[in-house]
This record gives C-alpha cells, structure tokens and sequence, in this order.
C-alpha cells in the first residue's frame, strides 16, 4: 500500500528534485501548484522557515536557495582524493572519515554508505575497533551527523580507550592498483542520494603533474570563499555548503579542468582563511585574523596593558591572561567547593606571575573589587545543593583548562610562542582550549545547570578529550626535543 503523500513530504520532494536556484516565493507557489488544497498562512510560513537552514539548500541572497542537486551535477565530473595513511596501508584498510566532503550526504550514516572497485563490484564493509588516537584525525572536520560515537571509555588508562569504526576492506584493491608510497584513491559520487561511490588509483606520478594546476584553484576558492564570507547571508554557512557554493560559482570549464579535490590539501594551503568550530554551525571557514581571532584566549595578547578598570573580563584582557572572566568563575566554584585543587598553585597558574603587574593601582583594587564581589556570592550558591553529575563534569572541564595553562606556562618559561609549534599541536591546543571555553561557559551559572543534552555531550567530549590531552602533554614535556 503506497504512503499517503503528506504536505511536509510533498515541500521535502520538492527541496531535493530541484536542480536550480530559486526563491522562496517560487518554492511556495510550487507547493500550492501541486498541493491543490487550501494551505493556511501560518504553515505556509513554517514551510518557509524550513528553507532557512535545510541540510540539502544553501542559503544565497535573503530569499534565494541553492539546492545541492544544483551544485552536484555541475561538480560531478570532479573527484576527492584521498591519502591513505600508513595504519590504512598496514591494515589493508580504508577510513572515510571528513575526506569525502562535500560530495558526502547529510542524510546517510557511514555505515549506509557503499565503495565500489573500477569493476563496479562492492568493497566488502568491516566492523573494527581502534584506540582513538588513531584514528580520531580521519573526523576533525565532520559535522555532528558524521562524528562516531560508539567510544568505549578506559577510565584506568585513558590512552587506551577505543573508538569502534565502519572501514573498507581494501586487500584487494590495493593489491590490484600496486599501491604504492605516496599513491592515491580517487572517489567519484555514483548514486549521492543512495551514498554510492566508485574508487579508483591516482598514482603519485599523476598527482604530482597536477600540483601546479591544483595550487591555481585553491588560490581561487580561498578568494571565492573570503568573498562569500563577507557576505552577510553566507558568513554562517556550513564548511560543505561554503565549498558547495564556491564550486557552484565556478565555470564549467574550470570545473572539468579539476583533476581531483581534496579538503586536506585545500585546508594546507590557506593563507588568508582559517578554520573555526562553532556549537550550531559546526565548523566554517572564516577569515584569518577575523572572526576566529576573538574565538579563544588562550593565544598570547601582544598588546601592551592600558590600564582598563571596568568589568573583570576587560581587566582579563588588559593583562592577557589565559582564561575569559566566565572561565575563570567556573574555576572557583570547583576552588571553593572542593579539596581537589590547591588555591595559591591554580592562581599562581591562571595569573602566571601577572597579580603583581597590574597598569597601576586604580586597575590592581578594581580587580579585587570584582574578586571579592564574586567570591561572595559563589559562597552562597555553594549552600545550595547541585546535581553530583554536573560537579563532576565541571571538576573535570576544569582540570583540562588549568594542564592546558600549565603547558602555556612551560613554553612561556622556555620561550617558545604558540605559532612556532608544529601545526598539528597547535591544532589540538586549540581544539582543547575551544572546549574548555565552551564548556566551562555552559557550567558557568551554578544555580542554572545546564540542560541534559548539553551535559551528556560534554561527558562525551571529555572522554574523547582525556587521551588528547595526555598525548599533548607527553608530546610538550617530553618529546619536543628541537627545544
């Protein structure tokens, strides 16, 4: 027995056929068309308001909507290429992780989706289980659709706690491309809606006679993207839809030019963008220097002190210290409220030898105005009772904020800038320290706990984050040795 075709179904159709441009008044007329029924104001304007931030639309002007369907079928001669890593290549494997974006469907699970070898046989799916740390790099640009979470939790040895994968079994394959060092896979989308895709090779030898071409267009989609950022409508998009729209944007005969994309390689070769993970949006481009210069505190302040005596965040910043005025009360409800940290040593650490430099003695009692004035009124929240799983949390989003300061301090003592760290430590730090920021912000208001959803995800952030930070340590303290 067919389903009845409801009108919610009937407005989705409609967004996912659609293979042009259009406007919300076009979209609506084309549901009165087809509908045949009286429609009532207020669901027309529901029905609208689902064009505004759609998985399958990407918003343009104030009305206009860019399908996907759109931009898919211009980009279609265009494959992703992939770099299998050495765990790959040692395990006759293969991870998709973020490295099939954009031509991947929001709609789909990893686990839904099929490779097929150039004979157009299925690559056999395999279940395997790894430790995070290996494998949790293939996921740093997914949305939240794509990031896995069956992670199962060693609390005695966070190192060891394991992250449970869909991957493809590539013996095969390999065997038959003689896959060699430095060779990669090309990935063209078969059937995007059904998530099918065809692999095949891409030498070494190949990919290195298309360097020079591809260095060419991805200095022209970071011009097109800085462009698109700028522009108001379009400033929030969505990493996917942001790559989407620049390739739409693109003439046909660049596009078929393009021998493979690869959001890696792209992302390498920023010069004046760069990446920022946000709560709703997940992550975007964004300006270098612009919007993300204000997303964490924790780079150094290069500006010199001008003595600013207002609120306690402005004193924070006049002196450049490692945490916002929201972090740092959530510091001393954990202070206060329990034995696990010891006062003088977390000040010590969050002020860095600081308390002593104030611009002058207006900013110095201005300080301690706010200070005495918050540390009243957290003793008498801390009379209160409060859920044991929000203390808990909030205990341990505070030790990750105060190791992170501990390593500002250890380079700041051997005098080593965040900048001169290598690129892959200095992403985790900032990953690290985003989390804290937002985390620390949500637990921030103890007589306001969080809600459930939002205390569920940081326990799960912070079970991925506990190996990171171990590692980061180890890598900091022990091993960078060109120190």
């Amino acid at each position: 027995m067919a389903t009845k075709l409801t009108l919610n179904k009937l407005a989705e159709n409609l967004i996912r056929e659609s293979k042009a441009p259009f406007t919300a008044e076009d979209y609506l007329n084309r549901i009165k068309e087809c509908w045949r029924r009286k429609i009532s104001p207020s669901t027309l304007a529901d029905l609208r308001q689902k064009l505004v931030d759609h998985d399958f639309l990407i918003g343009m002007e104030t009305n206009d909507y860019l399908p996907y369907k759109a931009v898919l079928e211009k980009l279609g001669p265009v494959p992703v290429s992939v770099l299998p890593g050495k765990m790959e290549i040692k395990n006759n494997i293969f991870v998709l992780g973020h490295r099939l974006i954009p031509i991947i469907s929001a709609d789909l699970a990893e686990e839904e989706l099929k490779l097929l070898d150039p004979q157009g046989r299925e690559i056999p799916k395999i279940r395997k289980t790894f430790c995070i740390d290996e494998v949790i790099h293939y996921y740093q640009y997914s949305n939240d659709g794509h990031f896995p979470d069956k992670i199962k939790v060693n609390e005695w040895a966070p190192g060891k706690s394991t992250l449970s994968l869909t991957v493809w079994d590539m013996k095969e394959v390999y065997a038959a491309f003689d896959f060699r060092h430095g060779d990669e896979i090309l990935v063209r989308f078969v059937d995007y809606d059904k998530g099918v895709f065809g692999v095949s090779h891409y030498p070494a030898r190949e990919e290195r006679k298309n360097r020079l071409r591809i260095r060419s267009i991805h200095i022209a989609m970071e011009a097109a993207l800085l462009q698109l950022c700028a522009e108001q409508n379009c400033a929030n998009l969505d990493l996917e839809k942001q790559l989407l729209r620049v390739f739409f944007s693109m003439r046909e005969n660049i596009l078929k030019n393009i021998p493979a994309f690869s959001l890696s390689k792209f992302v390498e070769s920023l010069e004046k963008l760069t990446l920022e993970r946000t709560e709703k949006k997940g992550v975007r481009f964004v300006p270098g220097g612009g919007a993300s210069a204000g997303l964490s505190p924790w780079e150094a302040v290069q500006s010199s002190p001008e003595g600013r005596a207002g609120t306690l965040q402005e004193i924070f910043e006049d002196l450049g210290l490692a945490c916002n005025a929201i972090e740092f009360k959530t510091i001393l409800y954990v202070v206060m409220g329990t034995d696990d940290f010891d006062i003088e040593s977390i000040f010590a650490l969050l002020f860095g030898g600081r308390e002593g430099n104030f611009y002058d003695d207006k900013q110095h009692k201005a300080f301690y105005r706010q200070l005495r004035k918050i540390l009243a009124e957290i003793y008498e929240e801390l009379k209160l009772p409060e859920p044991r799983v929000v203390s808990r949390i909030r205990n341990k989003a505070v030790s990750i904020k105060m190791r992170l300061i501990e390593i500002s301090r250890y380079l700041e003592s051997i005098d080593v800038n965040l900048e001169d760290l290598p690129t892959d430590l200095l992403d985790q730090i900032g990953d690290l320290d985003y989390f804290c920021i937002d985390a620390l912000t949500k637990l921030s208001d103890r007589l306001n706990p969080p809600d459930v959803k939002s205390i569920s995800d940081i326990r799960l952030a912070l079970r991925i984050i506990q190996p990171t930070i171990d590692q980061l340590e180890e890598e900091v303290f022990y091993k960078l040795g060109i120190y």
